[in-house]
C-alpha cells in the first residue's frame, strides 16, 4: 500500500511510472504489504486465469521464490519501474516495505532495484 501521495503519468524509463505529488526526505516510507490491499497469488491459482490475466499479473506481480508467491500490488505501488539506481530501497522481499533512498523531489519518478524486490528478474535475468 502506497503511504505517500502519488499519481501515475507516462514515464520517461517505461510505459507508465508512479511520481511523487510531494517532496519526502530519505528514510520517509513509501510503500509497505497490506493484505487489505495488495493481493498474493500461488503460481497455481495464476495458471488458473485466463491468459490475459495471467500476463498481466506476471508483467505487474514480483515472484517471491522463498514462499512461492507472486505479490501484486494494489494501488500505484505496481508502477514503480527499475533502476540500477534507484530512489527507493526496500527492507525485504515481499512483505516488507519500500524507504526512500534518498531526499525525493515532488513530481519525481519513484524507482527501485526489480533485482532486489523480485525473484524471477533475479533468477531468470529478464530485462525491465
Amino acid at each position: 500500500m502506497m503511504m505517500v501521495e502519488t499519481v501515475l503519468r507516462p514515464s520517461a524509463i517505461h510505459g507508465i511510472g508512479v511520481f511523487l505529488v510531494d517532496a519526502v526526505a530519505k528514510g520517509t516510507l513509501l510503500w509497505k504489504f497490506d493484505s487489505r490491499i495488495d493481493r498474493v497469488y500461488s503460481e497455481e491459482e495464476i495458471g488458473s486465469l485466463p491468459l490475459l490475466t495471467q500476463q498481466f499479473l506476471r508483467t505487474y506481480s514480483t515472484w517471491h521464490s522463498g514462499v512461492d508467491v507472486w505479490v501484486l500490488c494494489g494501488d500505484n505501488g505496481r508502477h514503480f519501474n527499475h533502476s540500477d539506481t534507484p530512489n527507493s530501497i526496500s527492507d525485504g522481499i515481499a512483505f516488507g516495505a519500500d524507504y526512500a533512498a534518498c531526499d525525493i523531489a515532488a513530481e519525481s519518478e519513484l524507482t527501485s532495484d526489480y533485482n532486489t524486490i523480485c525473484d524471477h528478474v533475479r533468477l531468470n535475468g529478464q530485462d525491465y
